[in-house]
């Protein structure tokens, strides 16, 4: 019985929704990485079956997720491919997604870009995944798992360029109001870029966050926040700029 592999990088648990969607239309075993907290060498067997989601970074994949995987080989391991973003922009993800898998041996057997609610800017993209995304995301996982059945590989061109963008730094403030803080250290524990001191959960050091969401995300008394005039203007911008609907998309 071949094994379902979940890996996945998922601060504010949208990238997760989709991978587990896609897996769940598989009936084998299934494992999970997240790599969150996840940083280790590993090695899959053609044995397996790779589900691999990651989010998009202002076109790119996130720094942290992208050398996190990286450490991940397969051995001519199928594998789907999937990045998740906010109605905004792919840019060159997906193709950097597909290409560091095949660099580790991975038999890149579907691709996709999925929609999900902005993690920045909640006024975009809300509710989604809905009903319709879900949908076609099932009818996606089921030609796939007929590929891999049927040992075929990607065959549609993934869009993108190379060299892929450059990496760009969100210039927003994270807070934490001390009020709020129950000083419970989960944004500590899940920070992947270890920005928030082990001693002092209020502050964050913004040279080393990737705004990536993870503490916003994970905090019981939602203390943390991005503010600042740089996030508030933008938010207007970027959330009447990209107010029309996007659908998935998917690349078998």
């Amino acid at each position: 019985m071949l094994n379902v592999t979940k890996i996945y990088f998922s601060p504010s648990n949208t990238t997760k929704k989709v991978v587990d969607q896609i897996a769940s239309n598989f009936d084998d075993n299934k494992e999970t990485y997240d790599l969150l907290n996840f940083n280790s060498s590993k090695e899959l067997s053609s044995e397996d079956i790779a589900i691999v989601g990651m989010p998009v970074f202002a076109g790119r994949l996130p720094k942290s997720a992208r050398d996190r995987l990286a450490k991940i080989k397969g051995n001519n391991t199928p594998a789907i491919a999937v990045v998740n973003y906010g109605n905004a922009h792919v840019t060159d993800a997906l193709l950097e997604l597909v290409d560091l898998l095949k660099e580790n041996n991975f038999n890149v057997v579907a691709a996709a870009s999925t929609v999900s609610h902005h993690s920045i800017f909640s006024g975009v993209a809300v509710g989604r995944p809905d009903e319709s995304d879900i949908e076609k995301i099932n009818e996606f996982s089921k030609k796939t798992k007929e590929k891999i059945e049927s040992n075929e590989s990607l065959k549609s061109e993934i869009p993108g360029n190379r060299p892929y963008v450059d990496y760009k730094q969100l210039p927003f403030e994270i807070s934490c109001d001390e009020t709020l803080c129950a000083f419970c250290y989960d944004c500590v524990s899940i920070c992947p870029e270890k920005a928030i001191p082990d001693d002092d959960p209020i502050d964050t050091d913004l040279d080393l966050c990737s705004r990536c969401t993870a503490c916003i995300s994970i905090c019981p008394e939602d203390a943390r926040m991005f503010t600042g005039d740089a996030f508030e203007t933008k938010k207007v911008d970027f959330e009447s700029a990209n107010s029309q609907r996007k659908e998935p998309e998917f690349y078998l």
